[in-house]
């Protein structure tokens, strides 16, 4: 079961390297739990290469805590919970120009689809672990309160979508395991 999660942004500005800020916010957010993490790595799970989702790792041994990142218009956006389960955090902009919200509602097969829409599959897609080799378009949204339940084609068991605040410009959606605590810190 995974503890509360903290959510951290922050603006890059050009030059900026955004993983290099988004591995600081993680980093910080760690530590601020009490747990020490000398490295965020990145391991693709198809080809091995660099570009994976983002792990804490010490010593090269996995850390008992899920990370995620995504980045948005200028945006780096880290997301800590301690323990171990599905968990991936996600965000647009929210104001999309025209081509980006026809490539989206085209992506989900929804004309009426949003930014909002889009995270929240997407949030499931990085909780489940295939990412986008599983087609947007067959992702179930179920509201649920001020919550969403996601279900992923081949996923036992539905995901937890949660819309975090943040910065204005940006949705961020939150998806873990339905059955993950509910309390959560957001910064």
């Amino acid at each position: 079961m995974l503890a509360a999660p903290d959510v951290r942004w922050r603006r890059v500005t050009p030059g900026e390297d955004r993983r290099r800020i988004a591995d600081e916010l993680l980093i910080a957010s760690l530590r601020d739990r009490g747990i020490r993490v000398p490295r965020i790595g990145r391991v693709c799970p198809r080809c091995g290469g660099a570009h994976g989702p983002a792990r804490a790792t010490d010593a090269g041994a996995p850390v008992d805590v899920a990370v995620s990142v995504s980045y948005a218009g200028g945006w780096a956006i880290a997301a800590t919970a301690a323990g171990r389960g599905a968990f991936a955090i996600d965000a647009e902009l929210r104001a999309l120009d025209p081509a980006a919200r026809l490539r989206l509602r085209t992506a989900l097969g929804d004309d009426k689809a949003d930014a909002a829409t889009w995270t929240r599959v997407e949030a499931a897609l990085k909780a489940d672990g295939r990412g986008l080799r599983v087609d947007p378009a067959t992702v179930r949204l179920i509201p649920v309160g001020d919550d969403w339940l996601a279900h992923v084609p081949g996923r036992p068991g539905a995901l937890r979508i949660q819309e975090v605040a943040g910065p204005a410009e940006l949705v961020i959606s939150l998806a873990t395991a339905a059955e993950a605590a509910s309390d959560r810190s957001m910064r």
